[in-house]
């Protein structure tokens, strides 16, 4: 199996296609498009944001929400925004039907599985999880997808942002 190993990505919904499009900077390798569905997403977003209130710690001290609301902060504040991925002509248009999450308590791994038995794998920390998950949703509110799925403590983290 070939593993195409991804290193950057960047998001922009499409309001002709009603997807995002995750553009993807490979090792090596020209940049890969994926569209990515609304139902794909709302999935990916389920599973990532399940595993975040399963790992969190609990402590009597501290509300769990408020604590991954302020962990979920912490990483949006520290985001550094760099120069977009930009598709190329040839590039490599993919439309997953799955994306397979694998978490550990230091990072997370997508893979999204391609043609001929390849894949394509996402490795990212768990602060750079949640920025993932941060831009998506700044992708949901783009597209005026619902939102009613994301939990409260994720939500309510957006009010304090600029």
């Amino acid at each position: 199996m070939s593993v195409i190993i991804l290193t950057k990505v960047t998001f922009m919904y499409s309001e002709v296609e009603d997807r995002i499009l995750m553009s993807a900077m490979p090792k090596g390798e020209p940049p890969v498009a994926f569209w990515l569905t609304q139902r794909l997403c709302r999935r990916l977003v389920l599973a990532i944001t399940d595993y975040l209130e399963r790992s969190a710690s609990s402590s009597a001290l501290v509300d769990i929400g408020l604590h991954l609301s302020c962990q979920q902060r912490d990483a949006e504040w520290q985001h550094q925004p760099s120069e977009p991925v930009s598709n190329r002509i040839g590039s490599l248009l993919v439309l997953p039907e799955k994306v397979v999450l694998s978490c550990s308590a230091q990072s997370a791994l997508l893979l999204f599985p391609l043609a001929d038995g390849q894949e394509a794998q996402l490795q990212m920390n768990m602060q750079e999880l949640r920025q993932w998950l941060a831009i998506v949703y700044r992708q949901f509110q783009k597209a005026s997808w619902t939102k009613e799925f994301w939990p409260e403590w994720f939500t309510k983290s957006e009010l304090g942002r600029n």
